[in-house]
């Protein structure tokens, strides 16, 4: 009888510690989600953009996708029109070769990089590729944020974030 419950607990841990049972929507563990969402925050104070909040239904939606990606080779590929209930979304992703040595966090840090090439300015103006990423993570309109995380067959892995309302609207700028 002992061992049947002590089988049952382990299983109950097991699973708890995946998408469902973990409160963040997704595979992210809760600290990583807290984490990510902190960095964000600084990121976008630092340019007066308010606060984002974490959204379980669009890191469902960013689960769903890292795992696509995952299970097909891990190629950084966006969907094709990122939405959600027939609402645009913003979408950044992160590959990294090591899931032992990244983690959800660097993608974060890696997207906030392209800070130092971001010059003020309406977007769409030249280099957006090399700064869409920043600008997705600051835009001043979006409110929301979900990240789901998946390891690639090689042991690499993939960071998918979602954001709503999208941002990087050509002609506009981000705050």
């Amino acid at each position: 009888m002992r061992n049947i419950f002590l089988i049952l607990s382990m299983l109950i841990v097991h699973f708890s510690s995946g998408q469902s049972g973990n409160g963040t929507g997704s595979k992210m563990s809760r600290q990583d989600a807290q984490e990510f969402l902190a960095h964000h925050n600084r990121v976008r104070a630092e340019v007066g953009a308010p606060g984002l909040v974490w959204s379980k239904e669009l890191s469902a939606y960013s689960q769903e996708w890292a795992d696509h990606l995952a299970q097909n080779g891990c190629r950084m590929e966006h969907h094709k029109k990122p939405s959600l209930k027939g609402e645009p979304v913003g979408e950044n992703l992160f590959w990294g070769s090591s899931s032992t040595y990244y983690h959800p966090i660097d993608a974060s840090i890696s997207w906030y990089s392209e800070k130092k090439i971001y010059r003020y300015g309406k977007f769409g103006k030249g280099n957006w590729h090399e700064i869409g990423h920043y600008t997705q993570m600051i835009w001043k309109n979006t409110k929301e944020v979900g990240v789901g995380v998946a390891v690639c067959k090689d042991g690499g892995i993939i960071v998918v974030a979602n954001y709503y309302p999208a941002g990087n609207y050509v002609d506009q700028f981000p705050y």
